[in-house]
């Protein structure tokens, strides 16, 4: 690593100095912005990005979860989730990682997008990433890499989501359900 830094110094100063240009074909790209809240933003692996927005009510379109992961050069996939189909899997309260996630469904596919902090580690990060399944089978993981680009909310993002919607979580029958007094 330390020659390639070498090397990069090397042409950015002869970019400089003789108009020759750089690209740096590691760069990874980023999805465009959320119009809503960003819960994670992150490469994945190289030249592959996942992007997950809180998006808010918008006139007639009700709150929902959207999905995008893009491939540099190939269609991307993109997917949304309504609040209403509460797939948010808040974390239970036990066990040393603190965990949350959102699930978003297409054709047998199940892509759920994870959120994680070891509450035990004292160096800990946060942590998130997504973890795809066809049916049982778990066909592939990725996780965010640490780099300067990688943007995840803090901590209970999605159930504060859902609670300002007008959701509240019942942790005796582990679902969703419409609270009946939205301030709650």
């Amino acid at each position: 690593m330390r020659n390639k830094s070498l090397v990069t110094s090397f042409l950015t100063l002869l970019a400089l100095g003789g108009g020759l240009a750089v690209v740096d074909t590691e760069l990874a790209f980023a999805a465009p912005d959320c119009s809503g809240e960003t819960f994670i933003s992150c490469n994945v692996a190289k030249n592959k990005h996942l992007q997950i927005c809180i998006e808010p009510e918008n006139g007639d379109a009700a709150p929902k979860f959207t999905y995008q992961f893009t491939e540099k050069g190939k269609d991307g996939l993109s997917l949304s989730e309504a609040f209403s189909a509460k797939t948010v899997s808040p974390w239970k309260g036990v066990g040393r990682a603190i965990t949350s996630t959102v699930t978003f469904n297409n054709e047998g596919y199940k892509y759920q997008v994870w959120q994680s902090f070891d509450r035990l580690d004292e160096e800990a990060e946060l942590e998130a990433g997504v973890h795809i399944f066809k049916g049982d089978e778990d066909i592939a993981s990725f996780t965010c890499q640490r780099d300067g680009q990688t943007k995840i909310a803090p901590l209970f993002a999605l159930e504060d989501a859902m609670e300002q919607a007008g959701w509240c979580y019942d942790s005796g029958k582990f679902e969703w359900q419409r609270c009946e007094n939205k301030s709650q």
